[in-house]
């Protein structure tokens, strides 16, 4: 359902998102804000499962699927 919160690993290959909050360590925090993945932003699910690449804008990030689950975002159409 558009507006959901949802963990980012639950996102499925051509969904988008609006990041709504970051769980973990401050380094890890920080070092995903230095990827531009924080608060706010806007991504899409390339390619999900155990290692998900996602698409920042014109970036691309991988993340193992423990790191993807403590990311919230909000579904978006």
């Amino acid at each position: 359902m558009l507006g959901s919160l949802v963990p980012l690993d639950c996102l499925q290959p051509g969904e988008f998102g609006s990041v709504a909050d970051i769980s973990g360590e401050p380094e890890w925090i920080c070092r995903m804000a230095e990827l531009g993945m924080q608060e706010g932003c806007h991504l899409k699910m390339v390619q999900n499962g155990s290692t998900c690449l996602l698409q920042i804008g014109e970036c691309r990030l991988c993340l193992r699927a423990d790191k993807s689950a403590q990311i919230l975002v909000r579904l978006q159409g």
